[in-house]
């Protein structure tokens, strides 16, 4: 009979086998965790890229921004002028100023803006494709803003609005200066015709700073003319 092959004991096969498995599973693991995180960064980046090129941009509606002096498309050629004394101190020379144009002229002493919101908004049509508003001399204070708003809401439907800025002489004036000159920013039909600013010009005043020699009335009325632009072809 053969000698006896010895036999190695079963547990000290088993524990070999299972501390290689151990270790091959510790390697996988290892690795699904390294391919995980990348697929992370992978996802993180796609999914930023996705957002960035697929969210639609937000529906907006857009208005060409008016360009003072700049000729309106054909069509009719009416303006329509509303101011209050200092204004009125030029109808001679803003009749020929705008003599291309068919003006209304509707200028008044001691006006103040909110009795232009009534003229402008007791029409049923449009004033005119160009607005003209001159309308900050008599105001004493408060908010403004709020009642050029409701000025530009009457004008709606008006192409081109010209604001004419007014001399200082309060300080509750030059606020509203201010604010007008900001209203292109809210409107893009508006465009600024900056009086204010050539205002103090030797000889264009009396004595108050405010009413127009003859100077100042054809300075006021080529200014308002040359913001307006040059009047429409026919249609």
């Amino acid at each position: 009979m053969p000698p006896a092959v010895p036999c190695e004991s079963p547990v000290r096969l088993v524990i070999p086998l299972l501390a290689a498995l151990v270790f091959a599973v510790a390697i996988s693991a290892c690795g699904s965790a390294s391919a995980k995180e990348n697929a992370s960064d992978v996802v993180t980046v796609n999914v930023t890229e996705v957002s960035t090129t697929t969210t639609a941009p937000p529906t907006t509606t857009t208005m060409k921004r008016a360009v003072a002096g700049s000729q309106l498309t054909p069509g009719t050629n009416t303006i329509y002028v509303l101011g209050d004394s200092v204004t009125l101190g030029a109808e001679v020379q803003l009749s020929a100023a705008l003599s291309s144009w068919r003006m209304t002229y509707d200028a008044k002493e001691s006006r103040r803006i909110d009795q232009g919101v009534d003229v402008v908004g007791s029409r049923a049509a449009p004033v005119a494709r160009v607005l003209v508003v001159h309308l900050c001399t008599n105001w004493g204070g408060g908010d403004f803003h709020a009642a050029a708003v409701k000025l530009m809401a009457a004008a709606k439907n008006v192409e081109r609005v010209v604001w004419v800025t007014c001399v200082p002489w309060l300080p509750a004036v030059g606020a509203a200066d201010a604010v007008i000159k900001a209203l292109p920013n809210e409107y893009p039909n508006v465009v600024i015709a900056d009086w204010a600013a050539i205002a103090g010009t030797p000889g264009y005043t009396y004595d108050d700073q405010l009413h127009l020699k003859t100077p100042g009335a054809e300075a006021l009325a080529a200014l308002i003319a040359a913001t307006a632009g040059p009047a429409p072809l026919p249609g």
